[in-house]
């Protein structure tokens, strides 16, 4: 999905005025179990009003944003990524199907301070999009420790009950099965994430050793333990280089010239193939394949890129804006 769909998608739903509604679960701790949170009317028209501007404001009025999949997220700002592999174990719960067989949130028997996160679905029957929020510990007042509040007689007393509350901020949105998450910093923490970028990244190895063009990978594999590596190499999946079927005696001839790479590798006796014997070399050979070091044909000048958006004629661009 692009942004140009995702806005289009969310429009679709937050454009329905009136008919909108808005309905509010909890998602537990530990059993990440989901439950139906009762609030009244009136709070929810606040709720729904208040998210709605917080999507507004962060993702369909952001401008200069860009949307790119989790498997080739970088450190770039002002940007959203959809996700494109198996969720972890401990975000499940965002594939709930929400209806009427939920089970309400009960007072008496489950405790507002056991809420982990939220699922905020709003839409219509037909139409809907579901906010992932994750709660801060500044969003449920008393769950530990001691908390006085001002009472009527002008004097501090103990509040022993809990208190969840409200703020525009989320992580997260669901809509037409696609999930977009705001930042990484949720799936980062969420258990099992790193696994499953570990796997993913053994599937980028075996596409690096079906080139023939390292004596052994055993050096990048003992690397993936750290998820900052992990996610690099899980990025060659999709290698400019590999994709372009590039000939690797033009990668070694690039290793040796370009000013990044020069004498920063070594290599067999026949020179067909490249020894990593350091960490800097492995980090270096990973941007290698995924095409991080251009050459302006203006200036000559060398850069390392992170983002590679691909430049598409004036003449396409004129076609684009014509069938709009």
């Amino acid at each position: 999905m692009n942004r140009i769909e995702l806005i289009s998608a969310l429009n679709l739903v937050l454009d329905q005025g009136n008919d909108l509604s808005t309905v509010v679960y909890a998602v537990l701790k530990e059993t990440k179990e989901v439950k139906l949170l009762n609030i009244v009317n009136e709070e929810i028209e606040y709720i729904q009003e208040m998210f709605i501007e917080s999507i507004n404001s962060s993702i369909i009025n952001a401008e200069g944003q860009t949307i790119v999949s989790v498997s080739e997220a970088d450190d770039r700002s002002n940007t959203i990524f959809e996700y494109d592999l198996d969720l972890p174990e401990s975000l499940e719960y965002v594939n709930t199907e929400l209806n009427d067989n939920i089970p309400l949130f009960s007072f008496n028997d489950d405790d507002l301070g056991n809420i982990e996160s939220l699922l905020i679905e709003i839409g219509t029957e037909q139409n809907q999009i579901t906010i992932i929020k994750q709660l801060s510990p500044v969003e449920v007042f008393g769950r530990g420790g001691f908390s006085l509040w001002s009472s009527n007689q002008q004097q501090l007393r103990k509040f022993e009950d809990k208190v969840l509350r409200f703020t525009p901020k989320f992580n997260g949105v669901k809509i037409n099965d696609t999930i977009i998450f705001t930042e990484l910093k949720l799936l980062e923490r969420s258990h099992g994430f790193h696994d499953i970028i570990v796997r993913e990244a053994n599937v980028s190895i075996q596409l690096i050793e079906a080139l023939n063009i390292l004596d052994t990978t055993e050096g990048l594999t003992s690397l993936l333990s750290n998820v900052r590596f992990a996610r690099k190499v899980l990025k060659i999946k999709n290698s400019p280089v590999i994709r372009n079927n590039i000939p690797n005696s033009v990668i070694i001839t690039f290793t040796r010239t370009h000013p990044a790479l020069v004498r920063k590798m070594k290599y067999n006796e026949d020179g067909n193939q490249i020894i990593l014997e350091t960490k800097i070399s492995k980090e270096l050979f990973i941007k290698m394949l995924d095409d991080a070091y251009l050459t302006s044909e203006l200036t000559n000048q060398f850069y390392e890129s992170k983002a590679k958006d691909e430049v598409t004629s004036e003449d396409e661009n004129e076609e684009e804006d014509n069938g709009e």
